[in-house]
This record gives structure tokens, sequence and C-alpha cells, in this order.
């Protein structure tokens, strides 16, 4: 084998090790957004369970010129649900009346307020909306949570809702009739968008496309350089 032929053999070999840890970074650094993609796609799955449709993160008048935010509403056979969802994870110590819960994680402990307050709220202001239907709510932790003191009636976890049976039943037209005006209250009340998007955000995943960019940029240019370089 001459000089040049094993030249151009491992300036090859370089291109493709390099661009093998080149594309290996960028799925690393894609991976909170594919965890967070796939978490997000499991639990809307699960929600429905508890009825035949769903909205997700819904902003609705509260009939005192606010709005309420919820994660979830849901069309269940008998009732409309209201779901609010705590992507929280470790041990939760909560009861229907106290007013902090506590989230307590390893040796550190967190205060949160009783979110069932929350939700009483929101069930009166979207009772307030749609009459003569049965409005009730659920607080749903995430499945990394467990609950050594019990829990209200109202907390759930994801695990809970999986194991229940998907909802396919059909529905009153009164209770049709209310889930309609709700989805059109949602289309029309947009004066607080900008404020229920950092509401939904989710905290728990920073995602930042800026290093997957970059690393498509210099894969790219790399590939090229090296390419023109051997011809």
């Amino acid at each position: 084998m001459s000089f040049f032929e094993r030249f151009f053999e491992s300036q090859i070999s370089i291109t493709l090790s390099v661009a093998f840890v080149l594309v290996f970074l960028l799925c690393l650094s894609l991976l909170p957004s594919i965890w967070k993609y796939l978490n997000e796609r499991k639990v809307n799955k699960t929600i429905q369970h508890l009825g035949s449709q769903y909205l997700k993160q819904v902003i609705l008048p509260d009939g005192l010129g606010g709005s309420i935010f919820l994660d979830y509403l849901v069309l269940a056979q008998h009732s409309i649900i209201l779901v609010i969802l705590k992507k929280f994870r470790g041990t939760i110590f909560c009861a229907e009346n106290i007013e902090q819960w506590t989230q307590l994680i390893g040796n550190r402990s967190y205060k949160f307020p009783n979110t069932l307050q929350q939700l009483d709220s929101d069930i009166l202001s979207v009772g307030s909306l749609v009459k003569d239907v049965d409005i009730t709510g659920l607080v749903v932790f995430s499945s990394e949570c467990d609950f050594p003191k019990g829990k209200p009636e109202q907390v759930k976890s994801i695990r809970e809702i999986k194991r229940t049976t998907i909802d396919k039943q059909l529905h009153s037209e009164s209770l049709l009739n209310a889930w309609y005006k709700l989805k059109d209250s949602t289309q029309n009340h947009l004066s607080t968008q900008s404020f229920a998007e950092s509401y939904f955000k989710d905290q728990d995943t920073k995602l930042s496309y800026t290093l997957p960019i970059m690393l498509v940029v210099v894969l790219l240019l790399w590939l090229i350089w090296r390419l023109y370089f051997i011809n």
C-alpha cells in the first residue's frame, strides 16, 4: 500500500471518527428534550383513562375578570374533571385540612400550598361558567412520588390513574353542551395568554437548543472541510 493510499484511508477514518463523536454529542444534548417529550406523551395517554376527551393547558375566565389555569380539562362519563398536575418527586405529606403540604427529597423538605384549596376555587369558577353539570377535580402527582401517611381522595398518582378503566361511555346532552361551551371559552379567552405561557412552563427541565444547533453546524462544517481536503 502506497503512502498516499494510507494517507487517504487515515483521513477517512479520522473523518468518520469525528463525525461519530459529534453525532453522539448531538444525541446527548437532545436527551432532555427527548425525555421531556416522552414524559409528556406518557402523561397524556394516562389522562385519557379519565375520559373520552381532554384539553391540555387550559385558560378559562374565572367569572371575576381574571383567569384560571388548568393542566387538563377532561370530559368524563358523568362529569367534567379539572386536573392540576404536580411534576414532583420524593415523599409527599398532605392532608385535606392543612394549609401547607410537604415534599421530602432525601434530607431536604419543601413546603408548598395545599393544592386542594386552589382546586376547589377552580371548580367554583368553572361551575359558574356551565350550570347543571357535575364539576369535579383531581390533583395528580407524578409516579416518582409516594404518600406514606396517606392522601385525600382527590389526590392521585399517575400510576393510580393508569390502572383505571378507560372511559368509553356516551355522555348526556347537557354534559356535552357544557363541554363545548368550555372549549369555546378556552379559545376566546386569550387576555392572559402571555402569563399562561410562563405558568405552564416546565421548570424541572430547562431546555436549550443552542448546543444541539452548534453541534450540527460544527458537524456539517467539519465534514465539508474534511471531504474537500481529501478530494
